[in-house]
């Protein structure tokens, strides 16, 4: 099947369609915390389906790798920048600095993916972030740095592949066509763990990098109040 006909599928539609329906419904009746959750299991559903669906082909695998290279890219922009920030804010002598990057897909949908429908655009907003939070494992997008000093941050390799040893994310894939690609750990954890689909990644060449710093500073005493919640002790 090609992207279009497994997009067309009357089990796909009806899925999405749901999913819409749900947040349109939450919209105009304030059904809360109970249509959120039930948008994030029809998203688990909505996977299931479309990678069921989907096989695997020397293109998609070229596809793989080219999403892979921007993914990977993104994450060392980020760690770049975001050394570079710590590096000029520790200069100004500011205490109890926190640093922290992340790195999200592009919030505009691909204008290369083969599905150019308003249903796509709405379920590309739906699951990244764009109306709400209903992936919580991408709350801090494909990945994020934390640091408190410049001299402790990551380096490029752990940054993007967890550890210094491992050079290869791809579990559940065809080693031999993977072997040299280098699937970094985010794109494991997009396909592996969250409820974005394979064929909502592949197309996916931009990104979002935030990055910030924090001083925190107490004008006085920096002591908290010693008190015991257990006890009734307020009647005064």
């Amino acid at each position: 099947m090609t992207v279009k006909e497994i997009f067309d599928h009357p089990a796909v539609k009806a899925v999405e369609m749901e999913i819409l329906d749900t947040i349109r419904d939450e919209e105009r009746c304030r059904k809360g915390e109970d249509a959120k959750l039930a948008v994030q299991h029809l998203l688990s559903v909505r996977k299931r389906i479309l990678n069921g669906m989907f096989e695997w082909t020397d293109e998609y695998y070229s596809l793989l790798s080219e999403f892979n290279k921007a993914l990977v890219e993104a994450q060392c922009e980020m760690r770049e920048r975001l050394f570079r920030l710590s590096e000029s804010v520790k200069e100004t002598g500011l205490e109890n600095l926190e640093f922290q990057g992340k790195v999200f897909m592009n919030y505009k949908y691909s204008e290369i993916h083969p599905v150019q429908t308003i249903r796509a655009r709405k379920m590309w907003n739906v699951l990244n972030g764009s109306y709400d939070e209903f992936i919580p494992l991408y709350k801090d997008g494909v990945n994020s740095i934390y640091f408190t000093d410049p001299d402790t941050i990551p380096s490029e390799k752990e940054a993007v592949y967890i550890s210094e040893e491992t050079e290869n994310w791809n579990e559940g894939l065809d080693r031999e066509k993977t072997r040299g690609m280098k699937l970094c750990y985010a794109f494991h954890n997009l396909y592996e763990h969250t409820t974005f689909s394979i064929l909502d990644l592949l197309w996916v060449r931009d990104f979002y990098i935030d990055i910030n710093a924090e001083s925190s500073y107490y004008t006085g005493s920096d002591d908290c109040d010693d008190i015991d919640w257990k006890e009734f002790d307020y009647n005064d």
